[in-house]
């Protein structure tokens, strides 16, 4: 029998990661070796698993202000056309991923 597996698992969050990464784990699969895991936010204890997580880094923090200002744009300012903002993120290569 043949066994077909993913190249790469982009989770949600980094615990859905997290927990990728045990299961695979739990069933032989090398990690980063046959497939790789990166996840998303960056959390604080993404660098102390087993491979350490490689993650995107979203600034969540930045975001929060930047809503903030554009809805006091919108409600002090009047304001009444749409803006478009982006917010860039971070890949943070870690020992999860090739």
């Amino acid at each position: 029998m043949v066994r077909i597996y993913q190249q790469l698992f982009f989770a949600a969050n980094d615990s859905i990661a997290i927990g990728c990464l045990r299961a695979l784990q739990e069933q032989g699969i090398a990690v980063p070796e046959r497939v790789s895991v990166i996840g998303l936010n960056d959390v604080s204890v993404s660098k102390y698993v087993f491979p350490p997580l490689s993650t995107v880094k979203v600034y969540t923090e930045l975001m929060g202000e930047t809503g903030v200002e554009l809805l006091q744009e919108r409600l002090l300012a009047g304001r009444s056309i749409t803006k478009k903002v982006t917010l860039s993120t971070d890949l943070v290569i870690r020992e999860s991923s090739l």
